[in-house]
């Protein structure tokens, strides 16, 4: 058994003992806390664990309970993943093993490199070394956990699309408001110019009256 954390090859029940292989994950190992009924496995690096895996932290720890038959929480702001009763190292590993046959290696080639696709309520495996696309066993328990966080993740995402429609349709409405004021202000400006050409027109017609008034006294004065 490798020590807590100790960096080792990508491997499910099959070992991998090439030094080169050059996937790798920390091996996964518990802390035990409390006693008697309230006696639980906290997992200190599931983050660490399920990064190397390419999986989410709340999907590795909830394996951990359909294996083990335990129940078990994973809070994302803390990153605190527990598994109710005692559970040794040795025991998180082996589930850990299982975990990568049935959800993370490839059935074609068996690498490490796959992604979940999600097509009218089945998960396949999309390998992204040899592109082969295979069905995970759904009559596994997980499968149910997966499909109801696709469905989460989802509605989310609608959610999210929806509140920036809207926001971008506000910001149009704004946008269209504020270039019909400006619009409305030029109108106004165009106005102010006539008015302002206008007055000009009388000052200059007075001015030439008065000059014509002018003449014509000094001429009579003559």
């Amino acid at each position: 058994m490798p020590s807590q954390g100790a960096i080792i090859n990508i491997a499910g029940s099959t070992p991998v003992d090439d030094p080169e292989y050059r996937y790798k994950m920390p091996s996964v190992y518990g802390k035990i806390e409390g006693r008697g009924n309230g006696i639980k496995t906290v997992i200190p690096n599931i983050s660490e664990v399920a990064l190397a895996l390419h999986r989410e932290p709340g999907e590795v720890n909830k394996f951990f309970g359909t294996e083990l038959g335990a129940q078990t929480t994973y809070n994302a702001d803390t990153d605190r993943a527990v598994v109710n009763g005692a559970h040794n190292d040795q025991v998180l590993q082996n589930a850990i093993k299982k975990y990568i046959d049935v959800f993370v290696l490839c059935p074609q080639c068996g690498l490490p490199e796959t992604d979940y696709k999600i097509k009218s309520g089945c998960i396949f495996h999309k390998c992204m070394a040899c592109g082969a696309k295979e069905m995970v066993d759904m009559n596994h328990k997980l499968c149910t956990y997966i499909l109801a966080q696709d469905k989460k993740a989802k509605a989310e995402k609608k959610k999210g699309d929806k509140g920036k429609d809207k926001k971008d349709k506000s910001k149009g409405d704004d946008d269209k408001d504020k270039k019909k004021k400006k619009k409305s202000k030029g109108d106004d400006g165009s106005d102010d110019g006539e008015k302002k050409k206008k007055s000009k027109s009388e000052f200059f017609g007075f001015l030439e009256e008065l000059r014509a008034e002018f003449w014509n006294q000094y001429l009579g004065w003559l």
